[in-house]
């Protein structure tokens, strides 16, 4: 599902690379192929909340795969995608390195990586989730990453509130998304999105901005306000 994107679409922006340093300094991991069944063996080069570096014995047989990374006293588990490589020399062998964006991630997981790479410590409890950065999507960005039936969704609550006319395939709705990452919401881990939304009257127009929390399946949809 789409879904699964928005985190490597959201930590990869220009805006949230420059938010979030990246540590670098050597960690231990592992890769997986087939969802943790076979652990391979990796050396972290860096990390930040968008992506991180590794180095690998082998050339990877997928694009995308499972990482397994200890930070300090904790073990990661996340999903990456390589968008660069080349081959280096490591301890006088030849070696694989790979620069990888996240594709998934835990609410939990991803806020330890962000505090390690801020020289904070890991196990601290995070106090900033409504300090996130917020994207704005553009239209492509999300029909791309949102899936439509969830889009149908989110509209049809934005009507029955009032805060949108009534959708018709003839007309564009006038909203516009702005996601915000992966907050900790009743104790798991969700999507969260802001739909900056207008309704167009006889005295003029209005704006309105809702706030949504949704899980990967898209099923478990909650309006904040």
């Amino acid at each position: 599902m789409a879904i699964g994107d928005l985190i490597g679409w959201f930590t990869g922006k220009e805006a949230n690379r420059r938010k979030y340093p990246r540590k670098r300094k050597p960690y231990r991991a592992s890769i997986s192929y087939d969802a943790g069944l076979t652990q391979k063996p990796a050396i972290g080069l860096d990390i930040s909340g968008g992506g991180l570096c590794l180095l690998l014995p082998d050339p990877a047989a997928k694009e995308e795969f499972e990482v397994r990374a200890s930070i300090e006293e904790r073990t990661i588990r996340m999903r990456a995608k390589y968008v660069w490589q080349d081959s280096v020399t490591h301890q006088g062998k030849s070696a694989f390195r790979y620069g990888m964006r996240f594709t998934g991630i835990s609410a939990d997981d991803w806020d330890a990586i962000v505090r390690y790479a801020n020289d904070k410590p890991v196990t601290e409890a995070n106090k900033a989730q409504e300090e996130l950065v917020t994207i704005r999507m553009t239209p492509d960005d999300a029909n791309r990453l949102i899936p439509k039936n969830l889009q149908d969704r989110l509209l049809i609550m934005l009507v029955e509130r009032r805060r949108l006319a009534p959708v018709t395939p003839s007309v564009t709705p006038l909203v516009q998304y702005f996601y915000s990452g992966v907050v900790r919401h009743q104790g798991k881990p969700m999507h969260r999105l802001t739909i900056q939304s207008k309704v167009v009257g006889p005295e003029g127009a209005e704006l309105y901005e809702t706030r949504f929390v949704f899980d990967d399946t898209g099923e478990t949809v909650q309006m904040l306000n």
